[in-house]
């Protein structure tokens, strides 16, 4: 295992210094906020350890509010998925207006490209973090099932919540190689589920969708740049029709709006390190991704984010980044951002 493999938190005492930690833990993956009468009681613990190509968090906290906005999904530019088992503790998830609980034993699956909110009571929690090519030809289904909860009282689900409590208990004697091999495994289990949650298992289809959608998603990250990337051409490309291309684009809102939010995610971007000193103005962000004029990439930028594209460009002086300032959790960061298979 690496020198430095293992991060922790949580040992002050509970309220306002002990929910300034917790923020350090917790944001390459959140923001978060706790009620004011709940901050002076508020207690956060957090164990982090890399293992190679997958990140095992064990983490406990007072009720609080997490989300994951589209600012934040932009800044990072990753694409993990991240499994996660409650011990105990509920929380209600919120994706795209849609809401779903999930319960102690149960275990929810998430896409860290795309936005999530949750509320969540006290709770303990067993997280692993993978890296979407771990998965093989089972990550294209991985779309359809952001935010998913897997059932703790399903045969299966007791399964995978069993492996995530065992992969845990034994990781700290891990070497190197058994760390990569485990999540691996654990890769492989959440992939197996995947058919079955999909409906895979009622269409057979599954199997063929999904390299088809990885090869499709590729070819968009390739080409963003390019002003010929459109539904028209990928499906000349890839020989599919228009329906099917669709289809298989629906859970992400649609093969145009997902170019345009990879378009804009990258604009964001570019608009961050413009305020790090690159001299660049809005219009040439704008004609760069192939929007239509400044004003109109304006507003579908503030759609997106929240806010206009010369705000991020003007704070980006001080990073927007939720970058820890203390070394240890910079590292975990770092974890986030190299995660590899």
């Amino acid at each position: 295992m690496r020198s430095k493999s293992v991060l922790e938190m949580g040992a002050d005492e509970p309220g306002l210094h002990q929910a300034a930690a917790w923020r350090e833990a917790v944001a390459p993956f959140w923001e978060f906020s706790i009620r004011q009468e709940d901050v002076a009681d508020f207690r956060g613990r957090s164990q982090v350890r890399h293992l190679g190509n997958a990140i095992l968090c064990r983490a406990s906290a007072s009720s609080l509010r997490f989300e994951r906005p589209r600012a934040l999904v932009a800044r990072m530019g990753v694409d993990h998925i991240l499994a996660h088992v409650r011990v105990s503790g509920r929380s209600r998830i919120t994706i795209d207006g849609s809401e779903r609980d999930c319960g102690p034993g149960d275990l929810c699956l998430f896409d860290l490209s795309r936005p999530l909110a949750a509320r969540s009571t006290d709770y303990r929690a067993l997280t692993v973090v993978l890296p979407r090519p771990l998965f093989g030809q089972g990550a294209g289904d991985l779309d359809a099932l952001h935010g998913t909860v897997l059932q703790g009282t399903t045969p299966f689900g007791r399964l995978l919540a069993d492996h995530l409590r065992a992969l845990s208990a034994q990781a700290d004697g891990f070497s190197e190689r058994e760390a990569r091999a485990a999540a691996e495994a654990t890769a492989t289990l959440l992939a197996a589920a995947v058919p079955c949650l999909s409906g895979g298992g009622r269409t057979g289809q599954a199997p063929e969708r999904a390299p088809l959608l990885l090869a499709m998603r590729q070819v968009i990250e390739a080409e963003l740049t390019a002003p010929g990337l459109t539904a028209e051409s990928l499906c000349g490309r890839f020989g599919v029709s228009r329906s099917a291309l669709y289809r298989l684009f629906a859970p992400m809102g649609g093969v145009a709006g997902y170019i345009r939010q990879r378009r804009l995610d990258r604009a964001y971007r570019d608009l961050v390190r413009a305020g790090e000193g690159r001299s660049v103005r809005i219009s040439e962000v704008a004609y760069r991704w192939h929007f239509e004029n400044p004003a109109h990439f304006t507003q579908a930028f503030r759609d997106a984010f929240g806010c206009a594209p010369r705000d991020v460009r003007a704070q980006a002086g001080a990073p927007p980044s939720p970058l820890p300032p203390r070394q240890d959790w910079a590292d975990f960061y770092d974890w986030v951002l190299r995660l590899s298979a």
